[in-house]
């Protein structure tokens, strides 16, 4: 694959053909009352999403475009000053004092946001903050923002000299969202004589920036289409029978299984998960999965060859007996799973491992009702043994019991 290549696309670029798709970006646009500074900015690293092709057949006609995930994250912070003392004697003193605020995502008004702290002090005329957004991928598609990353990638890939090499490889397209700050910087009057404070009704003032939002478009370098004609001129045979070539190895898709199996039950306990993966070439691949930021599944050397079609692979995750306080609790694992591999032709396996899927799975340890006698049934969750028996349930033995002794009575006696 080669490197990947960005692409900026303001708003001259984007009317070539993405005016449709994208809003443009706008300059600056504020309204201050009161205001002596402001300013609003997105904070490292700068949001970004991922494009990719979701389909499972590779032929260009079959592409499926569209956002990995369900939201990305937006940085937002700023700070505002109020003008303060304008006016001041001995007898009073006028000015704008910051009353309130708030700032987020939008252009004419705030589409998600965080609010400032209300104020009545004439005193408190500043404030600054900073707060990370997660935007839900279907509010780019709010006219105030407009932006459809798919169909981006897509106008970029009809203006390449070839569509079909544009999309097998990575690129970089840049886009703008805005942001937004807003402010209310209340007037007020001062009598100093008799003490008495008249604050007047603030004018909300706003400044609205354009940021940058980065589309990571992930090409697919197994994506083909055929020259039908061509091939039959060759005498190349029925259209569907297509040469491909040897190419070269790599996991292209690997996600953990869609109903995360959940424990509930009696603890400890193990869960057998699984990954699906699938991916081009031939070689060896290598899983870990993290709970959280804790390593707790490193796998053998996998065996991986692309002819084979999608694949997958199985780990435990073991649940050990919990403190009698935490039984009943429902306990939440961020898993992640990576990968790393090597062809079949390569010498040395690669120093890093590479994020592909993350999935939350939870599990709440509950009393044991009908603990076996005599040991403890060791297995997997539902039920299971190792080895794959089906766990028998405890039996309480049988109690055998004995007739109590009868001491004789006296034979009576006869009366004389």
């Amino acid at each position: 694959m080669q490197p990947f290549k960005t692409l900026s696309l303001g708003a001259s670029a984007l009317c070539l053909g993405l005016c449709a798709v994208a809003s443009s970006a706008l300059a600056d646009d504020s309204q201050l009352y009161g205001v002596a500074d402001i300013d609003v900015h997105a904070t490292p690293p700068g949001p970004q999403i991922v494009v990719r092709n979701f389909a499972g057949n590779h032929h260009i006609d079959n592409l499926n475009l569209a956002v990995q995930g369900n939201s990305f994250a937006v940085g937002v912070g700023g700070y505002v000053e109020c003008t303060g003392v304008q006016v001041e004697n001995w007898t009073f003193r006028e000015g704008h004092f910051l009353s309130g605020g708030a700032f987020g995502i939008g252009r004419t008004s705030l589409l998600m946001s965080e609010n400032l702290p209300n104020s009545s002090d004439i005193n408190h005329v500043s404030d600054m903050d900073a707060h990370t957004f997660q935007v839900p991928v279907a509010l780019l598609a709010n006219p105030q923002i407009n932006i459809d990353p798919a169909a981006i990638v897509m106008a970029a890939a009809e203006q390449a000299p070839s569509k079909v090499g544009y999309l097998r490889q990575d690129h970089d397209i840049v886009v703008k969202i805005p942001i937004r700050w807003e402010a209310d910087c209340a007037p007020y009057i001062r009598n100093k004589v008799i003490k008495n404070t008249i604050v007047e009704a603030a004018e909300t003032s706003y400044l609205t920036k354009d940021v940058s939002l980065k589309i990571k478009y992930q090409g697919d370098p197994q994506l083909f289409e055929v020259n039908v004609n061509a091939q039959l001129a060759q005498g190349g045979g029925m259209a569907n029978q297509i040469q491909v070539g040897d190419q070269p190895f790599k996991i292209t898709d690997m996600d953990f299984q869609p109903n995360m199996p959940h424990h509930v039950g009696g603890c400890p306990a193990e869960t057998t998960i699984r990954v699906n993966y699938q991916g081009q070439g031939k070689g060896e691949i290598r899983i870990r999965v993290n709970d959280g930021g804790l390593t707790i599944y490193n796998s053998p050397k996998i065996a991986f060859d692309a002819k084979n079609g999608k694949q997958h692979h199985d780990f435990e995750i073991a649940v050990p007996k919990p403190p009698q306080h935490q039984l009943n609790q429902t306990k939440n694992h961020n898993l992640k799973v990576y990968v790393r591999g090597k062809g079949e032709e390569d010498q040395v396996w690669p120093g890093n491992y590479q994020q592909m899927d993350s999935a939350l799975w939870k599990h709440r340890c509950t009393p044991t009702l009908n603990p076996v006698l005599g040991g403890n049934v060791g297995g997997k969750a539902g039920g299971y043994q190792q080895g794959g028996q089906q766990a028998k349930p405890a039996v309480a033995p049988k109690l055998r019991l004995k007739a109590a002794p009868v001491e004789p009575r006296p034979a009576r006696r006869a009366p004389n």
